[in-house]
């Protein structure tokens, strides 16, 4: 349906561009070109047709999902785990150093109990098509994960607008291509192959049940209570978050305040208030501390929604605004994410689970754990003097176009490829060294993708260009104490950028936002191998 000759032929069309760029626009896959000038927006950099994915490995990703999140929460429980694994990363990794300070402070005995806290994962995990897995000896098919995102996982509402605009596109042009594809045949084919993807509905469901069981939980305090968005002034992605937020008010008549860090570190002072427990509710034990509301401008914030707080430019001025962070985490808003669980998310730990020891402490279940182990790519600490890695190090400066350098600190950008791997392995103390794993580069699948250029003043212009993309699935968790209220996959999120294009991102330019289209195995794989 979509072959490459079809694609040409569809790319060629002289209004294509116009006509995805104005669906963007009214279906607002928008952001802003300067924060600080709301009312001007452009279209998100995104793909103008869908990308051949393989279905059987899409639907794998997100089937899998419970059971990474399931392990990522009793990850995020083990404080004490967590905090051995990461000694050294702390001392280097900033952000790091600082949630291990906030764990000290708040988690811990006499302290709080992670395992009774009101629990809200909304997670992100990311997958490539490798090319070049191996299994048994033999170069096959699979998907890999590149990591999971525990915090601020973006453009979930965008994607699922995009692929509402590449049904309308594919409806309406595929027909000129190929008569025989009338906009009926096309409609029931894009009903298995264009999976929607729901994620701005569900993730609002997610944050409304966190929200329900927080108000069921504690006494009122007389405040209004909200949901509270910790964002950045200066997110040029604000919309993709507001659609969250009018979901959520739609669905559930919850409203929302959005605050910097920045904002909230000048209102230290006064942002606890004394909690009761709600009539029906058993006391918490004595041996906690007592329980506090987080008041925010005179409202009682349920859950505490984090779209900063990853990068160490979010923390100005410094110390309040880390003061900020720590208050918010004393009070008993649900946090998504809290320090553990954005502790959980760090890289050094998915390195570790690829040890068979440490998995198998957070996932007992053998066919389960096996499941996921065959998504891992190859991983690594080069500080480590185990035999095996030592030989990893010894494999990354001889082949360094077969590993990626990944540092803890989130965000694109930043990734260490080829000849700078060696170099690296050979200049950084071993203590510098603790902020990077090393991961076997994936040899990912490539589609042919069709792309727009802009430039000032001139019409958008289709460009073809072969592409490589990334499956995030996103999911959500949630849990009042012992009791998990949700664990499930949501929707998915695709992003592409061209074969060689190293660094990953769309913010920063390197990609765009993509839709997948779902192909059987025997299509997909002979279609980009031929």
């Amino acid at each position: 349906m979509l072959s490459k000759e079809k694609l040409n032929e569809i790319a060629s069309i002289p209004e294509l561009a116009d006509d995805v760029l104005a669906w963007c626009a009214a279906h607002g896959v928008v952001m802003y070109k300067d924060p600080a000038v709301k009312h001007q927006s452009s279209n998100v950099p995104a793909t103008l047709l869908p990308s051949p994915f393989d279905a059987d490995m899409y639907a794998e990703a997100m089937k899998m999902m419970p059971d990474f999140q399931m392990m990522m929460d009793k990850i995020s429980l083990d404080i004490p785990w967590m905090k051995s694994m990461l000694e050294n990363t702390g001392k280097i990794d900033a952000i790091c150093g600082r949630l291990l300070g906030i764990c000290d402070k708040v988690y811990g005995e006499g302290k709080k109990d992670p395992k009774n806290d009101i629990r809200l994962h909304i997670t992100r995990n990311d997958f490539m098509l490798d090319t070049k897995s191996k299994e048994s000896g033999k170069e096959t098919f699979a998907a890999k994960q590149i990591e999971m995102n525990m915090i601020a996982a973006s453009f979930s509402a965008h994607c699922q607008d995009l692929t509402e605009v590449h049904r309308y596109i594919l409806t309406k042009y595929l027909n000129r291509a190929d008569p025989d594809l009338t906009p009926e045949i096309v409609a029931r084919m894009l009903s298995e192959a264009l999976p929607s993807s729901p994620n701005a509905m569900r993730i609002s469901d997610a944050l409304a049940k966190a929200h329900k069981a927080y108000i069921q939980r504690w006494a009122p305090t007389g405040k209004p209570r909200v949901v509270l968005f910790v964002a950045s002034k200066d997110e040029k992605n604000e919309l993709d978050h507001r659609k969250l937020e009018a979901a959520l008010f739609k669905r559930h008549g919850v409203a929302t305040l959005r605050r910097s860090l920045a904002s909230l570190s000048s209102q230290v002072a006064t942002i606890h208030s004394d909690l009761d427990v709600a009539k029906g509710r058993k006391p918490a034990s004595e041996a906690q501390p007592a329980p506090k509301a987080l008041i925010v401008d005179g409202h009682e914030v349920t859950v505490a929604y984090f779209r900063e707080g990853y990068w160490p430019g979010h923390f100005d001025p410094l110390e309040e605004c880390w003061a900020a962070r720590e208050a918010i985490e004393l009070s008993e808003a649900a946090k998504c994410p809290s320090a553990p669980a954005q502790l959980a998310g760090m890289k050094k730990i998915q390195q570790v689970l690829c040890n068979q020891e440490s998995i198998s402490r957070y996932v007992t279940n053998d066919a389960r754990r096996e499941g996921l182990q065959r998504t891992f790519a190859k991983q690594s600490d080069p500080t480590d003097e185990s035999e095996e890695a030592v030989g990893i190090c010894k494999a990354a400066k001889e082949k360094p176009a077969d590993w990626v350098m990944k540092p803890q600190v989130e965000g694109s950008g930043d990734l260490i490829f080829d000849e700078d791997i060696p170099k690296t392995l050979s200049t950084k103390t071993k203590e510098q060294l603790a902020e990077f794993i090393l991961m076997e580069r994936i040899t990912p699948a490539v589609t042919h993708s069709a792309v727009f250029k802009a430039e000032d003043g001139k019409r958008a212009e289709v460009v073809m260009r072969s592409s490589v993309a990334e499956l995030g699935v996103f999911g959500a968790f949630v849990a009042d104490g012992e009791k998990v209220l949700q664990n499930k996959a949501l929707g998915h999120l695709l992003r592409s950028k061209g074969r060689d294009t190293a660094q990953g991102g769309v913010f920063v330019g390197n990609a765009v936002v993509d839709v997948p289209l779902l192909l059987p195995p025997d299509l997909f794989w002979p279609s980009i191998t031929s």
